[in-house]
């Protein structure tokens, strides 16, 4: 019975139809914004298989971290974000690109995140880990540009079971983030969401870029003994350069007054999936769905089914968690306002000026 319920979820799910040469062909012509009809329908197809790789890792992710205070999210890559970054990466061939399927896993320390990784790197699998000898997506390390910090593996999918077959050679990316680091990152998605700005690609004001590299490196003085991209600067320039840039941005003041979501939704099942739908007629405002289930395999089918129908303007989510509390952690931003990471950057400040 376990066998064939393998089998029908397997065939439930979509596999490649085209080519990597057709696959690359079509991403090639999204990236000089000149896509046939058929495009669209190559690229729809390559974004959707990836859900498989999805259920595959998750279970996994979430085996590893039960019993323990880790947050596991898994979503596939909306479909305009896909195109938006063929258009940055000109030369970059779809077929190659490695975060369509993505799963984040949250943990309260870097040490528990090391201790977590290290775990994932001595699976017993047979999908490949790509770059294993080097860091090569320790943003931790070596933060990037923007601030962004956390860790990043590639994994190529690889099955010797028949079922499985049509998904070799597919790629997903899982990150590894502290609490404080997703904070960071959500209130980044945040700002892009309800200003002109999108500082996670260095685009639009520099003033607001600038504020949240300075941000990112208050937070990781302050909580973790590590550095973003700042770490030349003395605190006291830092301190005196993240309020210059405040009192420019009114980035804080703005946070404080954001409510995407007014009230907060009563979920008491462990399975959570939110659809999140931006407003076309008022900036900043979010039409949020959400949907829970009793378990993982009816949250996993839902999902998608979601998916299969998604337009590419939505943001679908599937949360697996053990309380509310680590799904508003785990989606902040969706659940309220940034109280969070205002309320790490304060206390951060105060205690870079105790120093």
């Amino acid at each position: 019975m376990a066998f064939e319920s393998i089998i029908r979820r397997q065939s439930n799910y979509i596999p490649p139809k085209y080519s990597k040469s057709r696959v690359n062909r079509a991403g090639k012509a999204f990236a000089d914004s000149k896509p046939a009809s058929e495009d669209y329908n190559v690229i729809e197809n390559w974004r959707t298989s990836h859900a498989y790789l999805l259920n595959t890792f998750q279970a996994t992710l979430r085996g590893k971290a039960r019993g323990k205070d880790i947050i596991v999210a898994q979503r596939l890559k909306r479909r305009p974000t896909i195109i938006g970054k063929l258009r940055r990466f000109p030369d970059m061939q779809l077929s190659r690109m490695h975060d369509i399927a993505g799963c984040r896993v949250i943990f309260r320390s870097i040490q528990e995140l090391n201790a977590y990784r290290t775990q994932m790197h001595k699976a017993r699998f047979q999908h490949v880990r790509k770059a294993p000898d080097e860091d090569r997506w320790n943003y931790i390390r070596n933060p990037k540009p923007s601030g962004y910090r956390g860790i990043h593996d590639v994994y190529e999918y690889k099955s010797k079971v028949i079922g499985g077959a049509p998904w070799n050679g597919l790629a997903l990316e899982i990150q590894y983030r502290t609490q404080v680091q997703h904070a960071w990152a959500t209130a980044v998605e945040v700002a892009s969401l309800v200003t002109h700005n999108n500082p996670k690609f260095d685009q639009g004001s520099p003033e607001v870029i600038e504020f949240f590299k300075l941000a990112s490196e208050v937070l990781a003085r302050a909580f973790e003994d590590s550095h973003g991209s700042y770490s030349n600067l003395s605190s006291t320039e830092l301190l005196h350069r993240l309020a210059q840039a405040d009192e420019e941005t009114h980035i804080l003041r703005l946070f404080d007054q954001i409510r995407i979501i007014h009230r907060q939704p009563e979920v008491q099942r462990k399975n959570t999936i939110l659809v999140l739908t931006p407003d076309r007629n008022q900036e900043g405002q979010i039409h949020l769905e959400i949907f829970t289930f009793n378990n993982i395999f009816d949250a996993t089918d839902y999902y998608r089914e979601l998916e299969s129908k998604a337009t590419g303007n939505e943001d679908i989510v599937l949360v697996k968690s053990d309380s509310m509390d680590s799904i508003q952690v785990a989606y902040r931003n969706y659940f309220g306002d940034t109280a969070e990471f205002t309320k790490l950057l304060r206390e951060g400040r105060e205690q870079l000026e105790l120093q």
